[in-house]
């Protein structure tokens, strides 16, 4: 759900659609439900889970080409590989060198959108704080995978526990899953920020701007509205 989440919107992003608001929300939600249907469907058929996929977001940004009629031609031409073998194999012939760096920059691109996208947030402190803890627990997660293995120690003959203990355990070593899971969290119990109102920030004048107006304002011989009128030492 998570990688889901992620994908959808980063693929509204590479296509210029809006990445907030009710519409945004139907599409996540949409899409979801066919990322569900479709890992079902997948285990009823004896296959691993089927899930979406971030290379077509570098695929999009590359060539600009978001049309739905490209995905159904896709679609034709991967149902064609399965059925006949020899369309398949042609593909298999294609170099690792080749297969590798293509996906090394198609996931460079991913990256760069997902930067883009978390450009648009203010960072607050508030926003900050939730984006260091997601960002620190999820590469922590990553680099050491086995963190979760010891939490559980069961060593019995249950096949059914231990396969539950090992379906928590490979969640729980997916970083972006913990990153995910600490962001939406943190989100839901912080509050926002008092300086906030209706999402703008209030920003107070800094030291250097007022005794700058002063100066201003000594030099004309006036006063000033706010402060009142200005003494001067003779």
């Amino acid at each position: 759900m998570m990688e889901a989440i992620g994908d959808i919107t980063a693929t509204c992003d590479v296509s210029r659609l809006d990445v907030e608001g009710p519409v945004f929300d139907t599409r996540i939600q949409g899409g979801v439900l066919a990322d569900g249907l479709n890992g079902l469907i997948a285990g009823l058929c004896t296959i691993t889970p089927m899930s979406v996929f971030a290379q077509n977001n570098g695929v999009i940004s590359l060539t600009r080409c978001a049309n739905r009629k490209a995905g159904y031609c896709c679609c034709f031409f991967l149902v064609l590989m399965g059925i006949f073998s020899k369309f398949a194999a042609a593909l298999v012939a294609i170099p690792s060198a080749v297969l590798g760096g293509m996906t090394t920059f198609l996931f460079a691109s991913v990256t760069v959108s997902g930067m883009r996208i978390i450009s648009t947030v203010k960072f607050t402190r508030r926003n900050r704080f939730i984006l260091s803890a997601a960002l620190a627990l999820g590469v922590g997660a990553t680099l050491v995978p086995e963190w979760f293995s010891f939490v559980f120690t069961y060593r019995g003959n249950n096949k059914a526990k231990k396969g539950l203990i090992d379906a928590v355990e490979l969640v729980m070593a997916t970083g972006f899953v913990i990153a995910g899971f600490i962001a939406l969290i943190l989100n839901l119990a912080l509050k926002e920020e008092e300086d906030e109102v209706d999402g703008k920030i209030i920003e107070l004048p800094s030291s250097t701007s007022r005794s700058r107006r002063w100066k201003e304002v000594e030099a004309e011989g006036g006063k000033d509205v706010e402060e009142g009128p200005v003494a001067k030492n003779d």
